[in-house]
């Protein structure tokens, strides 16, 4: 009993910890203002797209518009075998700028099995002009800024990548007002780790990088066996390679939206997806923390059914529910503030109790079940 209750203890200690200091640096990073630059690089906007014929279109119109000369700009839309009629509708922006390519045309069919997506971004960047390499995903919409504050923070910064916020739209219910502000902790989070020099967050939705420094790695020579990976795996290996230069871009303009899922089953096999790689990441303190923060949730949990063998456990249970509110609550009301979504903390309570049972699930099985993706089964 006492050693339970000890470590019951280490590991809410270490959680307050932690996330208190998420916060402090995710407030410490800086918002960089934006100004004209200069000799501004050429840029290849690299998109893999599979199955989109809902959002294609407009992301493309978002593109279209950007406040970036269009002789500097290369749009490049990577088919991964769509089935709908996603390559139709490409088709129709033949003439705007806009470069489709297949991914079938430039693969065997024994080529690979699971890492369609960084494979059509290899192929996006072979076929690529720009200096710089802008990505982002097929149903994702953008501000008309986005790519010259992008270009931007990354000539002050000095840095060989930058990763940028991913906001969640269509929150019209609590399920998916979870979702976005999970994902608004996932920003704050992000910023944080990159400040602590630990390279394992970071969302290809919003992922800027130089050529060169793709080129110098090998691209994703390494991490090419993952069905996910093109994002975070990335950055730790260009972070490796040129001493930590990468960075978060804190700027109002520099953000993608992208859609909530709909159902529990789209978010789980997302969420599944994403923890597919967790087992490949290079920095031993991200599975520490990873590893720290599953148990402690899962200490919440087990404590709870305790409570019905012994009464005493509801103080222990008590104790860290409100711990953990608290030091969320500071994190969660910071990056929703920042990026004016503060309608998402009227949810905060019952994002709390989706939250602890998203992550024993996803922990427990995130690396073990089987997860389907865009029509794909992937296997663990």
């Amino acid at each position: 009993m006492f050693w339970y209750l000890f470590t019951c203890l280490i590991l809410t200690i270490f959680y307050v910890v932690v996330m208190s200091v998420y916060n402090h640096l995710w407030l410490k990073t800086d918002s960089i203002a934006v100004s004209n630059i200069d000799n501004l690089p050429t840029v290849s906007i690299i998109i893999p797209v599979r199955n989109e014929e809902l959002h294609i279109s407009a992301l493309l119109n978002d593109l279209l518009l950007q406040e970036y000369p269009s002789y500097l700009l290369e749009i490049i839309v990577v088919d991964d075998y769509s089935d709908d009629s996603t390559v139709e509708l490409l088709n129709e922006f033949s003439d705007r700028n806009v470069k489709c390519i297949c991914l079938k045309d430039f693969l065997l069919s024994h080529d690979m099995a699971t890492a369609y997506k960084k494979r059509a971004i290899e192929v996006g960047i072979q076929q690529s002009k720009g200096a710089l390499i802008l990505t982002t995903d097929g149903d994702c919409r953008v501000g008309h800024k986005w790519v010259s504050s992008m270009v931007n923070i990354w000539s002050v910064s000095n840095v060989k990548l930058l990763t940028g916020a991913v906001i969640m739209t269509g929150t019209d219910s609590l399920f998916k007002k979870f979702q976005a502000l999970d994902f608004l902790g996932m920003m704050g989070i992000t910023a944080a780790m990159l400040k602590m020099k630990i390279f394992n967050m970071a969302n290809g939705a919003n992922l800027l990088y130089e050529r060169s420094a793709f080129d110098e790695v090998g691209g994703f020579k390494g991490i090419d066996h993952l069905a996910s990976g093109d994002d975070m795996l990335l950055v730790y290996k260009i972070a490796k390679r040129y001493h930590g230069a990468v960075a978060y871009a804190k700027h109002l303009d520099a953000v993608v939206y992208t859609s909530t899922m709909n159902t529990v089953g789209q978010f789980l096999s997302q969420r599944f997806r994403w923890t597919a790689k967790s087992k490949d990441y290079q920095d031993v303190r991200m599975t520490m923390i990873l590893g720290a923060v599953f148990f402690f949730v899962l200490s919440i949990v087990v404590n709870l059914f305790l409570v019905f063998l012994d009464i005493r456990f509801l103080y222990l249970f008590v104790f860290q529910m409100l711990l953990k509110i608290i030091v969320d609550y500071r994190l969660l009301k910071s990056t929703s503030s920042y990026y004016h979504k503060d309608e998402l903390m009227q949810s905060f309570f019952s994002s709390q109790v989706m939250h602890i049972l998203y992550i024993v699930f996803v922990g427990s099985l995130g690396n073990i079940l089987k997860f389907e993706w865009k029509g794909r089964r992937h296997v663990k």
